[in-house]
């Protein structure tokens, strides 16, 4: 190939899929909050367990296990609407995360869902995470890629309108993609910052990066971890308030490092969350 001039590929066939879902995505009233939460506390359980067994336990497999047992505490958050305009409130919470694996030689993130989420331990989603990076075809999503292929021979009109359509079918869109969307973007990149996804679920939680900074605690500056995410819902489905709640307790999950093996002692560096009450 000579100096200067510009190489050409072919497009894998699974990138057809994911242009699919964002014109599909345009449909959907969406809104979008940034916010940070101080994961210090996990972040140090999380070495402990490392220095102790020598074993990574997953950073994202902590966090879809917080989103799961939030959404859990009020499934409203879940809800699709039918065709009829009926509410429907699925009890589990079955999680679509995007593993990157290889496929025909591709790198590429397919959606693998993690069924019943929110009653799951963060070791038992981790294990589930790291088989299907292992193995792909544990994936029924990757089994199924004969069907996602033959989906493509359908003109891309009906195609996109298929996918616009699917959130009005619950049954399928749990089956397909679950009922909660979780992508992790912190895990390709350093440092901190914020991601917005396609809105292709009712809830949508991108991991974002993480940050290094001091905070004010009991009058004394101190470093601590902030993790970005951004929460996206369809405002079609979920008001802000269902939508305030759930933050508030997925921050209280996140912060408290619940689910992780640590004591149960408080952080001397956390400032008390009943202190303005008390004064």
């Amino acid at each position: 190939m000579k100096r200067g001039q510009a190489r050409v590929v072919a497009v894998p066939w699974v990138r057809q899929l994911v242009i699919d879902t964002g014109r599909a995505s345009r449909r959907r009233h969406s809104i979008h909050g940034l916010f940070e939460v101080d994961v210090t506390r996990a972040r140090q359980a999380l070495r402990a367990q490392r220095r102790d067994t020598g074993e990574a336990l997953s950073f994202t497999a902590f966090v879809v296990a917080c989103v799961a047992r939030a959404v859990a505490a009020d499934p409203a958050v879940q809800a699709y609407r039918d065709l009829r305009g009926r509410a429907v409130i699925f009890p589990e919470v079955d999680v679509g995360l995007p593993i990157e694996v290889e496929l025909d030689g591709v790198p590429f993130a397919f959606t693998h869902v993690l069924r019943d989420a929110g009653r799951r331990t963060t070791r038992e989603l981790h294990d589930e995470i790291r088989a299907v990076q292992a193995d792909p075809a544990l994936s029924p999503s990757v089994r199924n890629q004969a069907w996602a292929r033959a989906y493509l021979l359908i003109p891309a009109v009906l195609r996109t309108g298929l996918l616009g359509a699917l959130h009005r079918f619950p049954g399928r869109q749990r089956a397909i993609a679950g009922t909660v969307g979780v992508t992790a973007v912190g895990m390709f990149a350093g440092g901190g910052g914020w991601g917005v996804a396609f809105q292709v679920h009712t809830l949508s939680v991108v991991i974002g990066g993480i940050t290094i900074r001091p905070a004010l605690c009991d009058g004394q500056l101190v470093e601590r971890e902030w993790l970005q995410l951004t929460v996206s819902l369809d405002h079609d489905v979920v008001d802000g308030a269902p939508a305030a709640r759930f933050v508030n307790r997925l921050r209280s999950l996140l912060t408290t490092a619940d689910g992780l093996d640590e004591p149960r002692t408080p952080d001397p560096q956390l400032p008390d969350p009943l202190g303005s009450a008390r004064n």
